[in-house]
């Protein structure tokens, strides 16, 4: 099956190649890639170095972070493959590692002193892919940058008192043909998290309060290492490596109180620990060759392991001094990844240019759990349903994307990606099926000034099947277990979304989309019985929709007198509709806000060296619907982050801030049902409210 599906893609690959190389015309390509510094066309705005001094710039991240109207992104590295992962970054016209460093990364590790400038791309041209994102910046590097250090040091004060830190230190040099960057970071945190919980019965009498503090400690350990090299004029190689080991610990300890007949007393108590380890690697190797000027290749090998193990994580109960009973709890999973994917590049004239290929992969996740009870005179075992399984996964995609430069204002990019996949489930449960989908797109972009453009889109997206979803888990301390399904499957979407910018200023934009998604088999929550009960498992509750609406802007704000002051706005809101078929009635998809916003303010002194700013977040309420249980999570106040940040030292900056400041708690609400949610038998209601407190910083940051 396995040779099949390869053969099948590399096949259909090969054929799209063919007849997209056959219609477009045979004409040597004339591309002006020589781009004045600044930059400023219909497709392409260009910010030399002294756009961004006003900012006080140390690393190409801060220069990125304030290109007007653009958000980095590293595409969905949470998917298995390439082909949705990458990001829209480009350095020097190409894209750097995919999954294996990030483009934060990246950027943090080039000191601003090594930019020439930045290009924003507004718009599919044939000299860059979009890969699927409405705008891609491009650092340029001045010629002659050499080697280059950075370092990052923050100290931390959780609120608890415990402090923690993290430190970064980079290198970029250059050893004969071959540049070479060097990193190492750590990581330790030690927040502590307050939870306060009432509980009452149906009739809404309440039968018991509760208080939690669990103090948690996590430390982490990554190092990267890059390597490139030019193997002759028309070949370069480069191969990006990322180890990392992580410890996570937690101790909370409860205190419970009853209201047996009006009367408070305390009738438990209740603690639980654990140690939660793990650790992991990925190595990606690329190799680019140009076989013409018109023609070239991108071999891409990624290589991905890492591991957890949680336990053995005691819940153990006391009554309210004796002991009473425990649960004892372990888990671990060890996944894999390997992918291979062969792409290239025909640019056939200014109009045309076409991509083809194909990618393949093998993917596998091995997960265990293991449930015992503690009576404190034998420890017996807790029957699960999938508590001990191997997914593994066989894939293979072929791809052809085509750039339509129709007339200097008007392009088109297209693409049709098809995915065969095998997936086997082995262990406790034993199944194997094949899926096979079509994945089109299609955008269309109309640059009608400098100053405006519209962008048309529209897409069939596949969702990857999570393999974490065919095993069982379980929260004993939230009292919330999920069983595994085999038998779920990918949910399919088809996307429509508009969208205008329009650009003011030398550093002002606005940005408004319009989107409607059609979505077929609703990844959700369905209910399963078991021997041991009925039980919450993933699966598909039907076909759902979401509209939404998108606003965001970056506004200088020296028109009313605040010089060198930037307001990044941005507003979502959704509108989610399904037919639950368990109530026979129309409700939002789960996990979904209506509302969200962010605000970040920036302002700068130059003169003194001196800025200061903040940032914002809102959601509102989320809801999650399963057989038996409702539940709505709330963000009433928000995060503000706050900081004064100076560089008066040169080569330094100094930023004193506070994350969290208005963090008076996040609330939650569970309903738990008698039965089915449809018949709405309501058994008890718990209410939450769970504090982790601002969090204190002092960073420096510099290169050397």
């Amino acid at each position: 099956m396995r040779g099949k599906l390869l053969t099948g893609a590399f096949a259909l690959a090969t054929a799209f190649g063919c007849a997209g190389l056959a219609a477009a015309q045979d004409t040597a390509p004339d591309i002006d890639m020589s781009r004045s510094n600044p930059v400023t066309s219909t497709a392409i705005v260009g910010f030399g170095a002294e756009f961004f001094s006003a900012y006080n710039p140390v690393t190409a991240m801060d220069m990125v972070s304030r290109v007007p109207g653009f958000s980095l992104s590293a595409g969905d590295t949470e998917r298995r493959g390439l082909a949705d992962s990458f990001g829209n970054l480009l350095i020097d016209g190409r894209r750097p590692s995919n999954k294996t460093i990030s483009p934060e990364t990246i950027l943090q590790r080039i000191s601003a002193e090594d930019v020439e400038r930045i290009e924003l791309i507004r718009e599919p041209v044939p000299e860059y892919e979009m890969r699927g994102h409405a705008r891609l910046v491009n650092v340029i590097l001045r010629e002659g940058a050499g080697s280059a250090a950075s370092w990052r040091l923050r100290a931390s004060h959780f609120d608890g008192s415990r402090i923690g830190g993290i430190g970064e230190l980079a290198y970029s040099f250059t050893r004969g043909e071959t540049d070479i960057n060097l990193g190492l970071e750590t990581d330790v945190r030690g927040p502590r998290i307050r939870r306060y919980e009432s509980l009452f019965d149906g009739a809404g009498n309440q039968i018991e309060s509760r208080y939690d503090n669990e103090q948690r400690r996590y430390a982490e350990t990554i190092a990267t290492a890059s390597l490139a090299r030019h193997l002759g004029d028309n070949t370069r190689i480069q191969i990006d490596g990322r180890a990392y080991t992580w410890v996570w610990q937690r101790h909370q300890t409860s205190e419970v109180t009853g209201f047996a007949g009006n009367m408070p007393s305390l009738i438990r108590f209740e603690q639980s620990q654990t140690t939660n380890y793990g650790s992991g690697g990925s190595l990606t190797g690329t190799l680019n060759h140009d076989f013409s000027d018109r023609l070239s290749s991108t071999s891409t090998v990624l290589w991905r392991r890492f591991f957890y193990d949680d336990g053995p994580e005691p819940f153990e109960t006391y009554d309210p001094g004796n002991f009473v009973d425990a649960i004892i709890y372990v888990a671990n999973a060890h996944n894999s990844e390997t992918v291979f994917r062969q792409s290239f590049n025909f640019t056939a004239n200014d109009q045309h240019t076409i991509e083809f290929g194909a990618e393949a992969a093998v993917n596998w996740r091995d997960t265990y759990l293991d449930l015992q009870y503690d009576d404190g005179n034998t420890v017996t075992p807790i029957a699960l349903p999938v508590a001990s399984t191997r997914v593994e996964e066989r894939r293979a995609e072929a791809f052809i994307n085509h750039v339509w430069a129709i007339s200097d204002s008007l392009n088109l990019e297209s693409g049709l990606r098809y995915e065969f996949s095998l997936i086997e489930q082995t262990g406790d449960a034993v199944q194997s099926r094949e899926f096979s989908y079509p994945k089109p797109s299609i955008t269309l972009t109309w640059q009608a000034s400098e100053q405006t453009s519209f962008r048309l889109a529209t897409q069939r997206d596949v969702a990857q099947l999570d393999f974490g979803k065919f095993a069982s888990s379980l929260d004993v301390a939230d009292n919330n277990a999920v069983v595994g399904n085999p038998d779920y499957e990918p949910q399919r979407m088809w996307s429509l979304e508009a969208e205008v910018e329009r650009r003011f200023g030398e550093a002002g934009s606005f940005t408004f989309r319009i989107g409607q998604d059609w979505i077929e088999g609703v990844d959700d929550f369905v209910s399963i019985t078991t021997p041991n009960g009925v039980f919450d498992a993933p699966g598909n509750i039907g076909d759902g929709t979401i509209f939404r609406l998108t606003w965001e802007t970056s506004l200088p704000l020296d028109s009313i007198g605040l010089s060198n002051a930037v307001l990044d706005g941005f507003l979502e809101w959704f509108d989610t509709n399904i037919f639950d078929d368990l109530t026979q009635q129309d409700r939002h998809l789960s996990n979904f806000r209506e509302w969200e916003v962010r605000i970040d303010y920036r302002q700068s002194f130059p003169d003194l060296n001196l800025a200061w700013g903040f940032d914002y977040s809102w959601l509102t309420d989320g809801e999650v619907y399963r057989a038996r249980e409702y539940r709505r999570e709330g963000f009433t106040d928000g995060d503000l982050d706050i900081y004064v940040e100076t560089t008066r030292w040169a080569g330094l900056t100094a930023r004193l801030g506070i994350d969290g400041a208005l963090d008076r708690g996040h609330t939650r609400e569970r309903v738990f049902y008698n039965g089915s949610r449809a018949l709405g038998i309501v058994d008890t209601v718990e209410y939450q409210r769970r504090r982790q407190g601002p969090l204190v910083y002092l960073e420096l940051r510099g290169t050397f």
